[in-house]
């Protein structure tokens, strides 16, 4: 049985003989205001209760067999399927034929596939069910290149053609650590991928480098969705709420619409984003060369300038736009092999050299904005090994990428500052209020969860 009691500046949550205490405020906060901080809590404690009972009853009535689980026709169970999978330059028509159907049937499966999606779209590792009666009549075709959707034709006395949207649910999900050697690994200690990972890393590129700046004990806080199709997970939605606390700083970045599309601030409402991405980069091992007047070429053999700074990473790590311009050259050197530059606003001027391939569509002309993959690492031209070296000009002049001094570029409209403020009060409120419990249930939905939180305080979040 759970018990909720307070006394001044403090909540104590008890489950049978355990008891766990939150502090909401300190005893120099003010009382009018520890108040309101130990209500809001309540709140949220008896909400989460009620829901994750709500959750319970539904999941075990699921597992009873009380609620109906889609059925399949009897006809369509005596059907046979077979699977396909596309091979390297292999066509819709192919794997059409190697099911043996006649001319006239793959043509009109062909016409009725064409109105939902393209037949030259298929792709490697794509998937193709087809299905036929007893008699090998063709009955069914079932396309999937993504868990969210299948294209479907289907023969019965006329041949039809719709998308199936799979059935899918976002649930907002609570990670905590602490950093052993590198911040991917800590994450992914916690049951989490790589993608949560560099999604996490981002919001901090301007603030701090996580990859090179990061040390053992430094600590994270993630608050963010997950989305699922037919309960199997199937990619990482928006991080709500970050934290990173590095050498006795913290960083903290919440997701803000205040109109103008979803934005990282810090609590007093400046936006996380800078005019320079420190490391444009997916990830990396570490820096290679630093920006010299003076370094031993290991190819040329001798004493050169090494104005740039080279990341050491992974073949075909994803290499981003710096900044915010227009590509003003792609092509290949011999010694910087396959390079991109773009021109940026205040007279800078960026380039990414030794790349092992281009992204699609860059091009001279073409404006990208910060944080676009403009294309991946490799070693083309004088490289011994695979990274990607980033120069940065100002007027004209080489500047160490490492020392550009970074401005907040946004801020949040004054008129709109308050209602910010409430918002960031109310995520602190809901993570300080995850925290206090070890066995937080993560079968909430966005829509039943978070929102209806917010809801309480008069303000919903925009994320």
């Amino acid at each position: 049985m759970y018990k909720l009691y307070s006394t001044y500046g403090s909540i104590n949550i008890c489950c049978s003989s355990t008891c766990y205490n939150v502090l909401p405020c300190s005893e120099t906060d003010n009382r009018k205001l520890c108040k309101e901080r130990i209500k809001r809590l309540k709140k949220f404690v008896y909400f989460s209760l009620l829901v994750f009972l709500i959750s319970s009853f539904l999941y075990v009535r699921y597992l009873k067999g009380e609620v109906k689980k889609d059925d399949v026709s009897a006809e369509r169970k005596n059907y046979i399927g077979v699977k396909y999978e596309v091979g390297k330059g292999e066509t819709f028509v192919q794997i059409l034929r190697k099911s043996h159907l006649k001319n006239d049937v793959i043509d009109s499966i062909i016409n009725s596939f064409s109105k939902i999606y393209s037949p030259k779209k298929i792709d490697v590792d794509d998937q193709v069910f087809i299905f036929t009666d007893e008699d090998f009549n063709f009955r069914r075709l079932e396309y999937k290149n993504d868990p969210s959707k299948t294209y479907v034709v289907e023969y019965t006395s006329k041949y039809n053609s719709y998308i199936i949207n799979n059935r899918s649910t976002v649930s907002i999900e609570f990670i905590e650590g602490e950093v052993d050697d590198n911040i991917i690994n800590a994450i992914k200690a916690k049951g989490e991928n790589e993608k949560l990972a560099l999604k996490f890393t981002k919001i901090f590129d301007w603030r701090i480098d996580v990859f090179s700046e990061v040390k053992k004990g430094d600590k994270f806080t993630i608050l963010f969705e997950k989305e699922y199709i037919d309960g199997e997970f199937y990619k990482y939605g928006d991080i709500i709420y970050a934290s990173f606390e590095n050498d006795k700083n913290l960083y903290e970045g919440f997701l803000y619409d205040d109109g103008n599309g979803k934005i990282y601030y810090d609590q007093n409402g400046n936006s996380l984003e800078g005019t320079f991405l420190k490391a444009p980069l997916a990830t990396y091992y570490r820096i290679s060369s630093t920006f010299t007047s003076k370094r031993y070429h290991p190819i040329l053999k001798r004493y050169i300038p090494h104005y740039a700074v080279d990341y050491s990473a992974p073949k075909k790590t994803p290499v981003y736009a710096a900044s915010d311009g227009y590509i003003i050259y792609v092509g290949y050197n011999y010694i910087g092999g396959k390079t991109v530059r773009i021109d940026h606003e205040n007279g800078y001027n960026s380039e990414y050299c030794h790349l092992f391939s281009y992204a699609k569509d860059i091009k001279v002309g073409k404006f990208v904005k910060q944080g676009e993959v403009i294309g991946y690492v490799g070693k083309s031209g004088y490289a011994t090994g695979y990274h990607l070296h980033f120069a940065v000009k100002k007027n004209g002049k080489f500047i160490n990428p490492l020392k550009i001094k970074n401005e907040e570029n946004v801020t949040i409209d004054p008129s709109k500052l308050n209602d910010y403020k409430i918002y960031v009060d109310n995520i602190r409120t809901l993570v300080l209020g995850i925290k206090s419990f070890k066995n937080f249930p993560s079968m909430f939905s966005k829509s039943d969860f978070i929102f209806k939180y917010a809801d309480t305080f008069g303000k919903s979040p925009n994320i």
